[in-house]
């Protein structure tokens, strides 16, 4: 299992912010998919696709979901979201991020940015 580093309203706004790490939660929304299956069907470089994958899961957004073989004998994982909301909101110099993810854990956090 992946180690979760702590969840600050800067480093969520930093990976929701970004169009990839976006892309990749939609995709896996409503059903588990490998990174090769989000690359190809979504355009995004494999490297780039197992970078975001890796941020993800370290925020627990993203989760391992089961393992696949490929013809070739590989493993290779297929992911999930753990994401049920996220509510990112900037107000007055305040950064404020609110999330729900499927287990029914919440949280909410707030920055004041210099």
């Amino acid at each position: 299992m992946t180690e979760t580093k702590p969840r600050n309203a800067e480093d969520m706004a930093k990976v929701l912010g970004d169009m990839s790490s976006r892309v990749i939660l939609e995709a896996v929304h409503r059903r588990a998919r490998t990174a090769q299956e989000i690359s190809h069907d979504y355009g995004i470089p494999i490297a780039v696709c197992y970078r975001r994958i890796k941020a993800l899961e370290g925020m627990a957004l993203l989760q391992r979901d089961s393992q696949i073989f490929t013809q070739r004998g590989k493993r290779r994982w297929a992911y999930i979201s753990n994401v049920h909301s996220v509510d990112l909101m900037f107000n007055e110099g305040n950064l404020k991020v609110s999330y729900m993810l499927r287990n029914g854990y919440c949280s909410e956090s707030r920055e004041v940015l210099p």
